[in-house]
């Protein structure tokens, strides 16, 4: 940790390796150069620009996360558990039938309440994860 003194902060340089990229002396090891900045040129805190700035009047952010995008990281995990796409895993018939019967029980108890486009998504979805699987499992 930096040191303060009268305003100004101790850098202790504790590597191991030059600049060259050659191992340090052991003598350098143990005695570290330090380097004593002025607490002014500390550099300043930079904000990330890729963040919205939040307006005073706006509120809260409201989430934009619906039924479709649920459908859709259902569907998602099934195909890429039946294809092997998730790294140390492999191809896992059991854990994609898993999350395919999750998608049915979501379609069995949303029944009458989604809209004719939500519907249709998930059947869809449905028989094209349902054709991978026995396609896949044969």
């Amino acid at each position: 940790m930096p040191e303060e003194r009268d305003g100004k902060v101790k850098v202790v340089d504790r590597r191991w390796f030059t600049t060259e990229g050659d191992l340090k002396d052991e003598t350098e090891l143990q005695a570290p150069a330090s380097v004593i900045l002025p607490r002014e040129t500390a550099p300043p805190r930079i904000e990330p620009e890729d963040q919205p700035k939040p307006d005073s009047e706006a509120g809260p952010a409201v989430s934009t996360v619906g039924f479709l995008d649920l459908v859709d990281f259902l569907a998602q995990q099934a195909a890429a558990l039946l294809s092997g796409q998730i790294p140390g895993r492999g191809r896992d018939p059991q854990m994609t039938r898993f999350f395919i019967d999750l998608l049915a029980v979501v379609q069995d108890k949303t029944k009458g309440q989604l809209s004719v486009e939500e519907a249709s998504y998930l059947e869809d979805i449905l028989y094209q994860l349902r054709s991978l699987f026995v396609a896949a499992t044969r």
